[in-house]
């Protein structure tokens, strides 16, 4: 075999090996607050290799899901070899997905309003004032971004874009994580796939 052939599936021989090796990670473990105070239910979604967070939100029986994914993944749906690749190896700008879910059942309102796959759906006890706190957080993001949102059909939901950039290590389940620990969950580890396990306090 040439040289150039030889160089040329030493990339795709680099990624196959490293889904490989994404694909034996163990469950990243998710802990609760004990007992906490003012408990709310939030839900972390699992749609295969990306994650979202649902939080409720006012008046009772609304809820809102968030999302974290590359900008040119998600927004403007570039899914060949080489934005993924990007994705993967690059620093890429980011977007925030936001979608508004209705149901006094929180599963009954994902399922009825999602329009990506979903693998399963893990509750979690927190704080409300953790929860106010965070989606505070992100509706400041959401508001920065208004005046350039792009909606979308394809995944439900709306997109902005976000001020930190999408890697490999700052991928949509690692933020995730990060927004669960600002929820006062213990998170066992910084998970690159979505693969999750909630340990009862």
């Amino acid at each position: 075999m040439s040289r150039m052939k030889t160089a040329g599936w030493t990339l795709p021989i680099l990624i196959i090996g490293l889904a490989g090796l994404l694909s034996g990670c163990a469950p990243t473990t998710l802990k609760a607050p004990a007992a906490p105070e003012d408990p709310v239910i939030v839900a972390v979604l699992d749609h295969g290799r990306h994650s979202s967070l649902v939080i409720p939100s006012d008046p009772p029986g609304h809820w809102l899901r968030y999302s974290y994914g590359d900008w040119s993944f998600y927004v403007e749906r570039e899914t060949g070899p080489g934005a993924m690749l990007a994705a993967v190896f690059a620093s890429t700008p980011a977007a925030l997905g936001r979608q508004e879910l209705e149901g006094v059942n929180l599963n009954a309102a994902v399922r009825g309003g999602l329009r990506v796959p979903l693998e399963d759906i893990h509750h979690i006890e927190v704080p409300a004032t953790r929860a106010r706190a965070l989606v505070e957080k992100l509706e400041a993001i959401w508001e920065d971004g208004a005046d350039e949102r792009v909606d979308s059909d394809t995944w439900g939901m709306s997109f902005v874009g976000h001020p930190d950039a999408y890697t490999l290590r700052h991928n949509s389940n690692r933020v995730v994580a990060q927004w669960l620990e600002s929820l006062d969950v213990e998170v066992s580890r910084k998970p690159i796939l979505s693969n999750w396990r909630v340990e009862v306090p």
